[in-house]
Order: C-alpha cells, then sequence, then structure tokens
C-alpha cells in the first residue's frame, strides 16, 4: 500500500472516530428535496475540507453538504461525509464515509470506512484494492446468477423491470453495497441517480479488481463527465466481466 493511500486511510480513521463519538448528539434535519442531514454530517465534512487540501496541496473539495469547488491544479477530493443518512439518523449501521481524489486523467485514490460493520476498503489507481489492510482479490468474470445477489437502486429497478437478474438487494447507502460489490458479498451493483461523489471509490475500486464500469446501454462510463454536481441520468453498473447485463 503505497504512502499516499496510508495516509487518506489515517485520515479516514480520524473521520470514522468522529462520527461514531459525535453519534450521540446528533440532530436530524429534512433538506430542501426531502433527504436527510445531520450536524454531524456537516462536522466531518468541515473537518475533510480542512484537512485534504492542506495534505494534498493543490487540490479543491466537492462535498455533498457544501458544495462543489472547481477542481485545482492537483485534482479534486469527492467528498460524502456520511453516506446513507438516513440509516444514521435511526440507528442503523449500514452508513460510511467516502473520500476519493479525482485528478485530471480520472480517479486516483478512495476510501469508505464503515465503521459500525468494521470495514474500511481502500484503493488506488494503478495500485490495488484493499479490506482492512489486506489485498482483495479480482472480480470472477461470468454471469450474474440467479442465485446471487444484485445491488439495485429504486430508479434503476422501476427503469429495468424483470430483467433484473440475480436476487435484488438495496441497503440504503451506496457505499455500502458499493464496497459489498467489492468484497463480492454483492455479485454486481446497478445504480442511477447518484452523483460522483457517492459512487467513486466503489467505481475505483472495481476497476482494479478487474469489474466493468459502464452504463447498461453499452455506452462509455467516465468520471470525467460527472464533475459539477449533476446526476447519474440512466442505469449504470459496476459488474463482473461477462455479467449478461
Amino acid at each position: 500500500m503505497s504512502p499516499s493511500l496510508l495516509r487518506l486511510g489515517a485520515i479516514l480513521d480520524t473521520c470514522a472516530k468522529l462520527a461514531v463519538d459525535e453519534m450521540p448528539t446528533r440532530v436530524v434535519e429534512v433538506k430542501g428535496d426531502r433527504s436527510l442531514v445531520t450536524n454531524v454530517d456537516r462536522l466531518v465534512e468541515t473537518q475533510l475540507r480542512e484537512v485534504l487540501p492542506k495534505e494534498w496541496e493543490g487540490t479543491t473539495v466537492w462535498g455533498e453538504e457544501f458544495g462543489y469547488e472547481e477542481p485545482g491544479p492537483n485534482g479534486i477530493w469527492l467528498v460524502d461525509p456520511i453516506d446513507g443518512t438516513s440509516n444514521f439518523a435511526y440507528g442503523n449501521p449500514l452508513w460510511g464515509i467516502s473520500i476519493a481524489l479525482q485528478d485530471s486523467t480520472g480517479l486516483l485514490l478512495g476510501g469508505i470506512a464503515m465503521p459500525q460493520l468494521g470495514y474500511t476498503l481502500l484503493a488506488e489507481r494503478g495500485g490495488g484494492a484493499f479490506w482492512n489492510g489486506e489485498p482483495m482479490l479480482p472480480i470472477p468474470a461470468g454471469p450474474i446468477k440467479v442465485t446471487e445477489l444484485l445491488s439495485v437502486n429504486d430508479g434503476a429497478y422501476r427503469r429495468m423491470g424483470s430483467d433484473v437478474p440475480g436476487k435484488p438487494r438495496l441497503s440504503g447507502a451506496f457505499v455500502v453495497d458499493g464496497a459489498f460489490t467489492a468484497k463480492q458479498w454483492f455479485r454486481g451493483l446497478v445504480g442511477m441517480n447518484e452523483r460522483l461523489y457517492d459512487v467513486a471509490t466503489c467505481v475505483l475500486a472495481g476497476r482494479e479488481l478487474g469489474a466493468e464500469v459502464r452504463y447498461l446501454d453499452g455506452t462509455a462510463w467516465s468520471e470525467l463527465d460527472l464533475l459539477g454536481d449533476m446526476k447519474i441520468s440512466k442505469p449504470w453498473g459496476i459488474l463482473p466481466v461477462g455479467s449478461g447485463l
């Protein structure tokens, strides 16, 4: 594991401890889009906005709670301070913190902490993916069997209907589903309507483990097209090669 990835992992661990320590103080609000936010979301993002540009000079931050900045000369951090806020708000342990760095050519570094589950996922372009510090196995190629679990979000499921292979599952936190896909507890993942900060680390880890990342209509998926606070507008997936989707 590279020094940069170890440094990112240490920052992630600090933020995970902060989020868990502050859980008893959480205050839940409803945002304009009817999603939930807590004071802990904002606290974690504030810390990351202070730390990351200092540790990696020439970078900026795009975070869910405090908005988008244009990329700096050395890239932009994609931050979801609490992914699965509704779960977090009601005491459900299926939530996580996601941080990823994107440079001018694409995703470079990424990390997810799921502190109440005890799992951490780290990935680096060309450097592999790591689960709790241990190298991860490649994602095996082949079709998704009817008995295997597939993460499918609501929007994609409504669009696809009965064309979904396997057994649909959804945790309520993209980072959990994406990390479980990297681990192959879910055979694949199909999404729609997420923003890049939601999915970045999971995409990077999937690529490092040999998965396909593409739109289901066959067109190419690129993180470079998704900067600027836009949503992913059509079904896409992190899928084993030869998945049949």
